[in-house]
């Protein structure tokens, strides 16, 4: 049994609690949350996630800081979901108790940040996860199958979007919550991002639309990547008022021999070169990444199996947040 701590009791926080109750081989040894323990409420994000049975909550401990439940309570690794601007601090204070890791995205704001968590988790073996979840999704999962195994040809075009009315719940109700996370590009844009570097890798070259740019500022990404084969890619995305405007993202893909069109509103539709008809495909029963990005860092601690998101991954992905940030 690995006992976890989870440092963050927000919307991903509960989140993550929830899948952590529902798998065999893990307790929930401990929550670090500001809040008190009795002031808590469930938690509003903009999707449906797993459901926390508060029951099982009321008798694990909650601490106020993460060197305090540490010290107190017998645990092999630490979930932290806190807010962004914490993860980099939190991160230390685990590897420092040689704790394992899994640590929502973004890893962190800044560059030498990245470099500073490197430097501390050489050389520990510790199990090291950044929660890019949209690795595990299935329709991103097939997508990626498609162009690994170029069962039906070259990728040519990929269009990566994610959009979302802004956030006005938790944090984010309170004056300056968007700058502190980052804002689009490190709450939102960093998911396609990290996904198009994980499955294409590297773009030969890149360009933000100026006209989205000096209109939104880094509030709204509109980016091209262009990669040596001809392949162009483009990410895009951001918040827009109001907050119940539906969170809504997905793709457009064309291979040589079939295209692929998903909405997160919608699902999956398949269209092969040469049939009249497209096909929709349906993952939507087995279909929870938060779950199974969970399942993987367990995984990882129990058979020592590889991380699906290391820190050199979730260190590019934050690197390419700030080249986009400054692309004019």
């Amino acid at each position: 049994m690995k006992k976890i701590i989870l440092a963050g009791f927000g919307f991903m926080g509960q989140t993550h609690a929830g899948n952590i109750l529902s798998i065999p081989g893990l307790e929930l040894a401990a929550v670090v949350d500001r809040v008190p323990k009795e002031q808590l409420r469930p938690a509003k994000g903009n999707i449906n996630t797993r459901r926390i049975d508060w029951e099982r909550i009321h008798d694990i401990p909650f601490y106020p800081a993460l060197d305090k439940a540490m010290n107190s309570c017998e645990a092999d690794a630490v979930v932290i979901a806190a807010p962004t601007g914490m993860h980099y601090p939190c991160i230390l204070a685990a590897l420092a108790h040689n704790k394992h890791v899994f640590v929502e995205k973004p890893l962190c704001f800044r560059r030498e940040e990245a470099e500073e968590i490197r430097k501390n988790l050489a050389g520990t073996g510790l199990v090291f996860q950044v929660g890019h979840c949209v690795r595990f999704q299935r329709e991103y999962r097939y997508l990626a199958s498609l162009i690994t195994e170029r069962t039906c040809g070259r990728l040519l075009f990929l269009q990566l979007y994610r959009y979302s009315g802004t956030p006005a719940w938790g944090d984010w109700k309170n004056s300056g919550t968007a700058e502190e996370s980052g804002g689009t590009l490190f709450d939102l844009n960093i998911h396609d991002i990290d996904y198009a570097l994980s499955v294409l890798g590297e773009p030969h070259t890149f360009r933000v639309n100026p006209t989205v740019r000096n209109r939104f500022g880094n509030g709204v990404l509109d980016a091209t990547w262009e990669y040596r084969d001809g392949l162009i890619v483009r990410i895009e995305g951001g918040f827009f008022p109001p907050s119940t405007l539906p969170f809504r993202a997905g793709y457009t893909a064309v291979f040589e021999k079939l295209s692929l069109e998903f909405r997160s509103l919608n699902g999956l539709v398949v269209a092969r070169h040469g049939l009249e008809n497209s096909d929709f495909l349906d993952f939507s029963d087995e279909n929870d990444p938060y779950l199974e990005e969970i399942r993987a860092f367990a995984d990882s601690l129990e058979n020592g199996t590889k991380v699906r998101c290391g820190l050199d991954e979730a260190s590019l992905a934050v690197e390419y947040c700030h080249r986009l940030s400054a692309a004019q």
